[in-house]
């Protein structure tokens, strides 16, 4: 079994040129005509950002939300019983 190679080949180089952008949903770096994102494998096409950070500070707040309301249903559902 071979180890996962995390670098691009020549001829991924040849193919996408020396365009990146940054992925929309974990903002790591990532070929600017990449479709899907090599470390979260989030489908990436259309979606790349050119500045970066910019979808992680979105994600890590739509996740705080999202822990905060299921915190609250628990806390309601104890109270009620």
């Amino acid at each position: 079994m071979h180890g996962l190679d995390e670098d691009p080949s020549e001829e991924d180089q040849l193919r996408f040129g020396d365009e990146t952008g940054y992925c929309p949903d974990c903002g790591r770096e990532i070929w600017d005509e990449a479709w899907q994102c090599p470390h979260c494998e989030a489908v990436v096409e259309g979606r790349i950002e050119r500045t970066p950070n910019q979808g992680v500070s979105k994600q890590i707040s739509q996740r705080s939300v999202i822990v905060l309301v299921l915190a609250l249903i628990v806390i309601l559902v104890f109270v009620l019983l």
